[in-house]
């Protein structure tokens, strides 16, 4: 039986701790996947219709590995960007997600101590992701399943198919966060800025440039940086390609194609533990989930809602003549497009309509709220939520 290269590698690379033996490519059956293993997204990649996928990222082909700076509330070491994931995105643009529903686990995450620790024998992989992979509410099992779930299930190399039947269960799942943890502690953002002199800070804002100088120098490759609301570095994204599977780990660095939301001067590094600026007034939270009233789930960033995966964090804010409330999700400002949905992106420009009472959020002071237009299906189905015109079943926003 004629076995993939990269699949019989990873069982060798599993065992390797057990065995003690040294294994090269040249003990493995040469002609199951190119020699010279192509680099996603290129040319040879796209030209090899009748290779089998085990032996290069396809079709997302295209890297991320993100961190979060998560200052409030302060999570994770003071002097740690945090890890947000392993993502595969596109050679196109966009990206999938819960690509494949009979590899997810429960959501709540339990599982996984029990996989990498007990099953698989690496607790230094656990202690690492406890360590550095942190989910701001203390939820960081369920964190993780989550990236596993959304991305995970999407890397073409590590499909339980491209592995020797007799591979342990759960492999996949081992490798994906192995694989990230790897690629994370490659990736020191907080030392790589304090070298640049860019330390966190309540007394200075640093440029753009000076932030983009000091990573991309060390990257290889322009990164991507994204602000929050109140101007403070929130995220850095890294983007790669990969040559051949991700078991092999060589991950190439390339220039990001996101686009910053970062002023060109003036961006704020606090240090973690610093409250922001915002100052709402009794009952109203400066940042919250958005839950819907008798109904499971909750809003994502773009303001839809959605059954399962994380729910958004919603930032509210009163407006300067103190009588409405402004919502920003990280997809941009929220408000009501001309199909009375709730939608938020960079494309909105009012926003400063709402107001929120008891808990609820309503509009011009609209408190119900219905179903609107749903797109995907199973476990990626959206569905829009509208002001309530009295034909539906109503219910409400709740922070």
């Amino acid at each position: 039986m004629k076995y993939s290269i990269l699949a019989i590698l990873a069982h060798l690379l599993t065992n390797i701790k057990a065995t003690q033996e040294v294994f090269t490519l040249s003990d493995l059956p040469p002609d199951s996947c190119p020699i010279d293993s192509p680099i996603s997204c290129s040319r040879n990649a796209q030209e090899l219709e009748n290779v089998n996928s085990c032996c290069y990222e396809s079709p997302a082909g295209v890297i991320l590995l993100t961190q979060f700076w998560d200052y409030n509330p302060a999570t994770g070491p003071d002097n740690l960007f945090t890890q947000h994931g392993l993502w595969g995105n596109m050679c196109s643009y966009g990206y999938p997600q819960f690509c494949d529903p009979s590899l997810e686990i429960n959501p709540n995450g339990e599982i996984i101590r029990s996989i990498i620790v007990d099953q698989f024998g690496d607790e230094e992989l656990y202690n690492n992701m406890s360590y550095s992979w942190k989910d701001y509410h203390g939820k960081d099992s369920s964190f993780w399943a989550h990236e596993y779930n959304k991305h995970g299930t999407c890397f073409s190399t590590i499909k339980p198919s491209c592995y020797l039947s007799n591979t342990p269960k759960n492999q996949n799942l081992y490798d994906f966060f192995r694989i990230a943890i790897g690629l994370f502690n490659k990736l020191p953002t907080y030392d790589w800025l304090a070298e640049a002199g860019i330390v966190p800070t309540n007394s200075k804002t640093y440029s753009l440039s000076e932030i983009q100088s000091a990573l991309n120098d060390k990257f290889g490759a322009n990164v991507f940086i994204k602000c929050d609301y109140n101007h403070a570095i929130n995220e850095i994204w890294y983007y790669h390609h990969v040559k051949g599977s991700l078991l092999q780990h060589n991950f190439l660095p390339i220039d990001s194609v996101a686009h910053t939301n970062c002023p060109s001067t003036g961006i704020k590094y606090p240090p973690k533990g610093t409250s922001t600026t915002i100052h709402n007034p009794t009952g109203i939270p400066a940042r919250s989930y958005v839950h819907l009233s008798g109904k499971s789930g909750c809003l994502i960033s773009n303001g839809k809602w959605y059954t399962s995966g994380t729910c958004a964090t919603y930032h509210f804010r009163k407006t300067i003549d103190d009588s409405n409330i402004e919502i920003r999700s990280s997809k941009g400002i929220c408000g009501i497009n001309g199909n009375e949905e709730f939608t938020c992106s960079r494309a909105v420009s009012g926003g400063t309509e709402f107001q929120i009472k008891d808990g609820k959020i309503g509009y011009q002071d609209k408190f119900d709220w219905c179903f609107g237009s749903t797109t995907g299906s199973g476990s990626t189905a959206q569905t829009s939520v509208k002001l309530a015109d009295g034909s539906c079943d109503s219910f409400q926003l709740l922070i």
